[in-house]
């Protein structure tokens, strides 16, 4: 039915679920109901209720959600802006004698940060080793705790917050990769101190880190607009040499 055309909807799912539950087959269950997540049979199309519906299904039949059920929830109402319900499912996990992991956590702090909410953010990120838990900040993971207090102070405006945050994780050894910098970069060009984005930019291949086309772009924009025109030129050239190819809005940023 999947690799059809005709693809299961909710109520297919939940029907589903329900046998499994009724056979004990608790981890089926679970993964199912994480699968509609993951082909975004609901939490992108506006159909929370849906998805909380099934999730009472499986609580019916004597089966505990666990603390990534409850992440699916969360991340689900994140997408659609719904501060309120994210925060009752938080709760809701808590009274229920689950204990919240870092990745509960992030969607809160991402959350809190897109309503502009900074305090309450800086607030749960101090909170984390106070519970036992240690922000995220693997290497391959872009959306990632740090990277999404970076991103965030610098989008409400706190630059020099997101650099003291930056000077303090590069203190700690805290990994720091090329889309890290290109937020401090991206941010400090927007604010006209390119002074600042230079030396950030230039501490990249200090790390063995190398610029990507965002970088590249966004140095080149900043001089385009604040600085001298023979440095965006010279940042186009060493970008090609490097084998970093433009795309359309470098080349848009040029002329």
């Amino acid at each position: 039915m999947e690799e059809g055309s005709c693809k299961p909807n909710t109520v297919v799912y939940n029907t589903v679920i329900d046998s499994l539950c009724k056979d004990k087959m608790v981890d089926d269950a679970m993964k199912l109901f994480s699968k509609i997540n993951e082909q975004d049979a609901c939490t992108k199309e506006g159909k929370m209720n849906e998805v909380e519906g099934v999730l009472e299904v499986i609580i019916q039949r004597g089966v505990d959600p666990n603390v990534v059920t409850y992440n699916t929830l969360m991340d689900g109402y994140c997408l659609q802006g719904h501060m309120d319900k994210t925060i009752r499912v938080f709760n809701t996990m808590v009274e229920r004698g689950l204990h919240p992991d870092v990745f509960s956590y992030t969607i809160l702090i991402s959350e809190y940060y897109k309503k502009m909410k900074i305090d309450e953010a800086m607030l749960l990120f101090l909170a984390l080793p106070r519970r036992g838990l240690k922000p995220n900040n693997g290497p391959s993971n872009d959306s990632q705790t740090y990277g999404i207090l970076l991103d965030g102070l610098c989008k409400n405006g706190h630059i020099s917050e997101s650099l003291s945050l930056f000077h303090m994780m590069e203190s700690n050894g805290l990994h720091l990769d090329t889309v890290k910098y290109n937020i401090l970069i991206d941010a400090f060009c927007k604010d006209k101190k390119l002074d600042i984005a230079r030396a950030i930019f230039s501490n990249l291949s200090s790390k063995r880190l190398q610029p990507n086309v965002k970088t590249y772009t966004m140095m080149i924009r900043g001089h385009c607009k604040e600085g001298p025109l023979h440095e965006a030129k010279e940042l186009f050239v060493k970008m090609e040499q490097s084998c970093c190819f433009p795309y359309d809005v470098t080349y848009n940023t040029i002329i």
